[in-house]
């Protein structure tokens, strides 16, 4: 059987979309009695990515403190701190959910080999994975403390791969964003766009997606082809 190695995202994709990233913003400024709509928050969004100062990646609670400042609340740490308590919250109440388990399972029998490259911080990442028992699924998981350039840098993929012990073009990138895409083609692997947050198909397959999915179900489709 022919190795494969796939390497996920994390927020956005393992879990998450714009949807509960909207309602996390809303209910975060809620908090400091500002209220927003789902409309001004995607609406700024867009613009960001428009402007270029979304750059290739965006930040959730980025996007609240944007908010709360145009409110004139200038307290962005506090904003912070509660966006990422109410996220916490969340995937405390939801849990991994049983579709996610059984892909990660599905793959996992197939001998496919895995990890994640991801902008969440190592503690909080570790706490997550302990917390759903999804530790086991995982071969590492890079975060930002473990490499000198980040997305969309090729490094934290050449580090996985290594991991791997496989080949580049054996590996697959997953993730919801421009950086992961860019950083997957440059360390020289096979990409794949999952268009569930802010950045739309065709900005995804711009920064170099080479096949795009709707919903992770679709992966192994695309990886036992």
């Amino acid at each position: 059987m022919l190795s494969r190695g796939i390497i996920f995202d994390f927020d956005g994709t393992l879990y998450g979309d714009w949807r509960l990233w909207i309602s996390l913003i809303e209910q975060t400024l809620r908090e400091f009695n500002l209220t927003i709509t789902a409309y001004d928050a995607l609406e700024l969004a867009r613009n960001l990515i428009k402007s270029g100062q979304g750059g290739e990646s965006l930040k959730t609670s980025g996007l609240a403190v944007s908010l709360a400042r145009e409110q004139g609340l200038d307290c962005d740490e506090e904003v912070r701190t509660r966006f990422f308590e109410k996220l916490d919250a969340k995937m405390d109440e939801t849990g991994p959910g049983k579709d996610l388990v059984g892909l990660l399972e599905q793959l996992r029998q197939k001998g496919v080999i895995m990890g994640l490259v991801t902008f969440v911080r190592k503690t909080r990442l570790s706490r997550r994975l302990e917390t759903w028992k999804l530790g086991d699924y995982f071969r590492c998981a890079v975060t930002p403390e473990q490499v000198v350039e980040f997305k969309p840098s090729p490094q934290p993929y050449l580090k996985a791969i290594e991991a791997f012990h496989l080949k580049p073009r054996e590996c697959f990138v997953v993730g919801d964003e421009p950086v992961d895409m860019l950083g997957g083609k440059r360390a020289g692997a096979k990409t794949v766009g999952l268009p569930q947050g802010f950045y739309s198909r065709e900005e995804l397959e711009e920064a170099g997606a080479e096949s795009i999915i709707t919903s992770l179900d679709e992966l192994p489709s695309i990886l036992f082809k």
